[in-house]
């Protein structure tokens, strides 16, 4: 009876052991596959609300108030990414004294090149007043001027980043076709004072982007269903033949519909809870109080361009192309110094060295640096490598830097995969009269190769991870490295560079999954030829 009770206590101590030890593996893997689904997910899709001076509707056909019998189409070259572009983004183009770069709108590492249809003065007059937003702006001596419609095409086929202002009946529609049309974002919210003024220690500020058609079509009638005053939604119009005209168009019936254009200002300026679409360029030429809107954005971020293109700007701009190949190319001169160095070392330490104080010593020493923290190896190089040896911060110093801190590793899980092969294949060897050194080269290290491999795979890992070794070492130009002494930047080091300098939080996370899936590769590689190595070493 005795027996069976202890029996059974043994079966649920058992149990509840297991049960244990399950449910810490499924917390430790329901982590692990959080913390990668949720850096992978990010890395590939931003998703967030964004908040613009314009609204999300944009105009294709663009025309200054002035001179609206002469509209304008932006037309761009076939390599820039850009499906439409905000209306200060346009004047910004044109006005600024430095040469402007796509980067700015679309992170491609492109310079802007305008150019400006000049036909006739009517067309230069009404081009020039719809993209300067104020007396003062000038446009800049960056900008080409077009006379034809031929040279026109011409310039948007061959200059890369060309973008320019023609206008709409120069061009046939066959003509259009072949040229990429960009739409203009340019029409804001304008609103009455008191629609943000503080009312009970809150303001509103900002509306949502599919609110902004209901403050027109009477589905809102009180400013207090958005989060606003208790006022009375006053929707106005202003038509006219330019732009505002087609602006009308897209309202309902219940808005009031002003043709003079001083009645229609005054009166979104005198009433309260008034409302009106404004061109943003008479935001702020007439001084009107706007309301911000926000618009659900969802954008993918590891694109084939984020990969192949060279970075820029620190990163902001451009790709990580040739961050990859520095990555590589470090890992690749590291483990040419580091892994013959770590398997000889291991070798000598189990097969020919005897058990004495100095391998003791030897082998506390390479357990007590495996465990040291990378940055005080980064420290280190800097004094030797950097400052004593006059190597300077590059490649050659980052490069010797972690060989040394990687070779503890290497020469560790060596010399236990060395220890792993049974004595009997040294004996045989030895028994059919090869020399000790045959032996440890055709039959120990074969049988050791699987438990070598994963040693430097490990090592592998920490090189691609680290990012303290490097900060002090390697530098941080995110041009291709070209010489031993040349700095350079790694994939660690550049998303600690973005996240630290608040550069793009979208772009490191895209990095990070790049990191992740190079380090899943390399793993993959290396089981799949221990794999190999196995089934080889049965049969």
């Amino acid at each position: 009876m005795n027996i069976q009770q202890s029996t059974r206590r043994a079966k649920r101590e058992e149990k509840v052991a297991k049960s244990v030890v399950y449910l810490f593996v499924f917390l430790t893997l329901s982590v692990l596959v959080w913390i990668v689904g949720y850096v992978l997910f990010k890395g590939f899709v931003t998703i967030k609300d964004t908040s613009y001076e314009v609204t999300p509707s944009s105009i294709e056909s663009i025309a200054s108030e002035k001179y609206p019998e002469e509209p304008y189409l932006l037309i761009v070259h076939d390599k820039v990414r850009v499906d439409e572009i905000l209306y200060e983004e346009l004047i910004e183009m044109y006005t600024k004294r430095r040469q402007a770069n796509w980067g700015d709108i679309t992170q491609q590492n492109l310079k802007i090149w305008p150019f400006m249809y000049a036909g006739n003065t009517s067309f230069y007059d009404a081009a020039s007043e719809l993209v300067t937003s104020e007396e003062s702006d000038e446009i800049g001596d960056h900008v080409s001027y077009i006379n034809t419609p031929e040279e026109a095409l011409s310039y948007i086929e061959n200059v890369e980043g060309s973008a320019g202002l023609v206008p709409v009946g120069v061009f046939s529609e066959d003509q259009l076709k072949d040229v990429k049309v960009v739409p203009v974002r340019m029409v804001g919210v304008a609103v009455n004072d008191g629609v943000t003024a503080i009312i009970d220690n809150m303001q509103l500020r900002e509306i949502r982007s599919d609110e902004v058609d209901h403050l027109f079509d009477g589905t809102y009638t009180n400013w207090n269903q958005i989060g606003g005053p208790d006022l009375r939604i006053v929707p106005i119009v202003y038509q006219d033949s330019s732009i505002y005209g087609e602006l009308t168009t897209q309202l309902g019936n219940i808005a009031e519909v002003y043709t003079d254009k001083d009645d229609f200002i005054s009166t979104l300026k005198n009433t309260e809870g008034a409302v009106a679409r404004v061109l943003f360029k008479d935001l702020e030429e007439e001084e009107l109080t706007s309301l911000s809107i926000i618009k659900h954005e969802v954008k993918r971020n590891l694109t084939i361009h984020y990969l192949i293109e060279e970075p820029a700007r620190s990163g902001a701009w451009g790709g990580i192309s040739t961050i990859i190949i520095n990555t590589l190319v470090l890992i690749i001169f590291t483990l040419v110094f580091s892994s013959p160095i770590g398997v000889m070392a291991a070798i000598y330490l189990i097969e020919y060295s005897t058990e004495n104080r100095f391998i003791r010593i030897l082998r506390l020493g390479t357990e007590t640096l495996a465990g040291i923290p990378s940055i005080v190896f980064g420290l280190f190089g800097y004094i030797f490598f950097v400052e004593l040896l006059d190597m300077g911060i590059g490649f050659i110093s980052a490069t010797l830097t972690v060989t040394l801190m990687i070779l503890p590793t290497i020469i560790r899980t060596s010399e236990e995969a060395l220890k792993s092969v049974p004595n009997t294949f040294r004996e045989g060897s030895l028994a059919l009269g090869a020399t000790k050194l045959t032996t440890i080269y055709k039959v120990v290290l074969p049988a050791a190769s699987p438990g070598i491999l994963s040693g430097i795979i490990l090592a592998v890992g920490r090189v691609i991870g680290e990012t303290a070794v490097l900060i002090y070492t390697l530098g941080s130009n995110y041009e291709l490295v070209s010489s031993p002494t040349s700095s350079a930047r790694v994939l660690s080091l550049h998303i600690y560079n973005l996240f630290a300098e608040a550069i793009s939080f979208e772009r490191a996370f895209s990095t990070a999954t790049v990191l992740i899936f190079m380090i899943l590769l390399v793993n993959y590689g290396t089981n799949t030829l221990i794999g190999r190595i196995n089934t080889q070493q049965r049969s």
